[in-house]
C-alpha cells in the first residue's frame, strides 16, 4: 500500500470514529432490554390416555417450539400466531417450551386449545376437560 492510500484510509477512520456521538441520554440499561428465552406450555385437566394437542400461540412473535418427551410439529399462520401440534404421552405438566424475543411480556400472549386426540386411533376428545397455560419457567 502506498503512503497516499493509507494516509487516505487513516483519515477515514479518524474521521469516522470523531463522528460518534457516546449519547448516554439516550441508551437503554440492561433491565429496559430483555433477552429472548423459553416460556413453558402447562397442561392441566384430565389427560387419561391423550396423545396429541393441537393448539396456538397468538398476541406475538414466536419462533420455535421445544419438547423434551414429545413430537412437535409447527405452522407459522401469520407473524404473530404459530400454530403447534404436539404428539405424545400427556402429563399434567410442562408439556413444551415456546421461544419468545421477550418472556418479560408474557400477558401479550395466549394459548389457545384447540383439539385434543385420545388413544393410537387419535379420537377427538372435549377441550373443556383441559388447561393450557404460558408461564414464565421456574428458575432452578
Amino acid at each position: 500500500m502506498n503512503r497516499r492510500a493509507f494516509r487516505t484510509s487513516f483519515m477515514i477512520v479518524v474521521s469516522t470514529l470523531a463522528a460518534c456521538d457516546n449519547d448516554e441520554a439516550g441508551s437503554l440499561s440492561l433491565p429496559e432490554i430483555s433477552p429472548p428465552g423459553w416460556l413453558d406450555v402447562r397442561l392441566t385437566g384430565d389427560p387419561g390416555n391423550s396423545e396429541a394437542l393441537l393448539f396456538e400461540v397468538v398476541g406475538g412473535p414466536a419462533d420455535s417450539v421445544a419438547s423434551e418427551n414429545h413430537r412437535v410439529f409447527t405452522n407459522v399462520q401469520t407473524p404473530e400466531r404459530l400454530r403447534v401440534l404436539l404428539v405424545g404421552d400427556l402429563t399434567n405438566d410442562v408439556v413444551a417450551k415456546v421461544w419468545v424475543p421477550n418472556p418479560s411480556e408474557l400477558d401479550r400472549y395466549q394459548i389457545v386449545l384447540e383439539q385434543v386426540a385420545a388413544g393410537q386411533e387419535f379420537q377427538q376428545e372435549p377441550v373443556s376437560t383441559y388447561s393450557l397455560s404460558l408461564e414464565v419457567p421456574a428458575r432452578r
